[in-house]
């Protein structure tokens, strides 16, 4: 989908005889409460979301080839942590370049979306200031940039479920939450002392982040008009360590997903009890974002 790389669709894949020998993940439909297998490489392209337009008005693809370097940095760091035995050791076997490649791509997630895009054109014209038609793209990748030392200040967490109940993911799978009591409100504000940030990596595997100081001071003292090579350098260690969640927290995360999908839900698994909650939670009702 246009919010969601192919690499990243991969760890989500299931084996299909009916598919051959290709590689296929659940998609369930928020409206109709349809649901079918698809192949990674079968995957709907939206592309003109990310459309951008130089000085003479013609398209410019460019855009899209930032994003697909995105998505490979990504899918090189994901195979990386996708070994069991990282769990054991309590090692992270990351790169320096990896692990920038994970920020960079949930980054990109956060603002990639269709919620982002109208977001960012209610603001333009609200605050009456020019709302070209690729504003929120060139909005998008400058925030990109911003949003990544904001990410590796935050108290980073790899998880491994402790269960064999997998993870769910959607077409918006990074999400910036606060817990409320057993629940969780979702679209928390970046500033937001209590943010959290979770991104499904595979069925099993989880990154999330928890706000610090660090990373706290890092947004309020971000200063916008200084450009970049004129700012003071600063030093600072990444915080990212590995841990588990029991089933009950992989229960409440797939909620929280359901509540962050745009128009679709994937998994690497159909049973009937995943068919109840996305009826009870999904099916037939508009995202939590959209406008009545």
């Amino acid at each position: 989908m246009h919010t969601v790389a192919k690499s990243y669709f991969e760890a989500f894949a299931v084996d299909d005889p009916a598919r051959r020998e290709t590689a296929g993940v659940w998609r369930f439909d928020r409206l109709s409460g349809k649901s079918k297998i698809i192949g990674v490489n079968d995957s709907e392209v939206v592309n003109d979301i990310y459309t951008v337009y130089d000085e003479n008005g013609t398209p410019d693809a460019g855009i899209e080839t930032i994003l697909c370097k995105i998505e490979g940095a990504f899918g090189d760091a994901r195979r990386a942590l996708l070994d069991r035995g990282t769990l054991v050791h309590k090692e992270i076997p990351l790169t320096k370049e990896q692990w920038t490649g994970i920020a960079t791509f949930i980054a990109a997630q956060l603002l990639r979306t269709p919620r982002f895009f109208q977001m960012m054109r209610d603001y333009l014209t609200a605050g009456r200031l020019p709302c070209e038609c690729d504003s929120p793209q060139r909005v998008m990748l400058t925030l990109i940039d911003r949003w990544i030392p904001r990410l590796v200040r935050m108290h980073g967490l790899l998880v491994y479920t402790e269960t064999d109940l997998p993870l769910l993911t959607s077409d918006n799978p990074a999400v910036t939450w606060k817990k409320n009591g057993n629940g969780f409100i979702c679209g928390v504000n970046q500033r937001d002392p209590e943010l959290v940030i979770s991104c499904p990596l595979a069925p099993e595997l989880l990154y999330v982040a928890y706000q610090t100081q660090e990373s706290l001071n890092a947004v309020h003292a971000e200063r916008y008009d200084i450009p970049r090579a004129e700012r003071k350098s600063e030093m600072f260690r990444s915080n990212l360590t590995l841990g588990s969640i029991p089933e009950r927290e992989v229960k409440r995360l797939n909620h929280l997903c359901l509540l962050n999908a745009h128009e679709h839900v994937y998994a690497n698994y159909c049973d009937k009890a995943l068919l109840r909650l996305l009826q009870s939670r999904f099916w037939g009702h508009k995202a939590l974002y959209e406008k009545a």
